[in-house]
């Protein structure tokens, strides 16, 4: 399928597989400050370590780390280099929530806007299976707040109608605690009976950072790799902080 204008999941329509997702622009890109350049790393005004975009990109998992197959998309790869974004939000009207968490950069259902970020995303030739990962940084409690927006957006969209390239699919969105990564995480399994495989869909908070991550899968476990990536990420991050 050809990718959507508005950076939507990409359906298959003939075979009715969960097919690749567009990347989406994480962060806010918009009014940003200066950080110390090749420092990897400024203070927030609570004195929190913040990682710059630079520093958060060699964080991602290396396409070594990927199934076999999955290759870069270059044109999704993106991160805030040296700058930090000013606090903000950018709350997501009820009737669109369901449909951001069918982006790539997902997070940003929670409606709260990050300082720094850096995702990218990998997919398979047949456009069938694809990764995305994102870390982002935030200041002061937010978060904290992302992590409780996430879960709210879950709960809300515990089932839902995706209307996508001619196809209507009934989804079905199961929410569960994730324990034992970071300081906190919640894990969402997505399934439709038009869909072969699923999407699962991962937030762990390490202090100010969350990492979520995406894989999109026609396959029976439905993306379950999301969650060990996420750990693995959650894990990188620790170290950095």
């Amino acid at each position: 399928m050809n990718a959507s204008a508005d950076n939507r999941l990409r359906m298959g329509a003939a075979l009715g597989m969960a097919g690749l997702i567009v990347l989406t622009a994480g962060g806010c890109q918009g009014g940003s400050t200066s950080g110390s350049a090749g420092s990897g790393a400024a203070s927030t005004a609570t004195g929190a370590k913040m990682l710059m975009g630079t520093k958060l990109n060699s964080l991602l998992l290396p396409a070594s780390a990927m199934p076999k197959g999955f290759r870069l998309n270059a044109d999704g790869a993106r991160n805030t280099g040296d700058s930090v974004s000013p606090r903000s939000s950018s709350p997501v009207p009820p009737g669109k929530v369901c449909d951001m968490l069918l982006q790539t950069s997902w997070s940003q259902a929670a409606g709260i806007d990050a300082a720094t970020f850096a995702q990218n995303d990998y997919g398979d030739s047949s456009h069938t299976n694809q990764f995305a990962q994102e870390i982002d940084t935030y200041h002061g409690d937010d978060a904290q707040k992302t992590m409780s927006g996430l879960r709210k957006a879950f709960a809300h969209c515990a089932a839902f109608t995706d209307k996508t390239n001619g196809m209507t699919a009934k989804v079905k969105l199961v929410r569960s605690a994730l324990r034992g990564a970071g300081d906190e995480g919640v894990k969402a399994v997505a399934t439709s009976s038009l869909w072969q495989g699923g999407l699962t869909l991962v937030g762990v908070r390490v202090g100010n950072a969350v990492i979520t991550t995406l894989y999109s899968s026609s396959h029976q476990d439905k993306g379950a790799a999301a969650v060990k990536m996420a750990e693995t990420l959650a894990k990188k991050v620790r170290s950095a902080s």
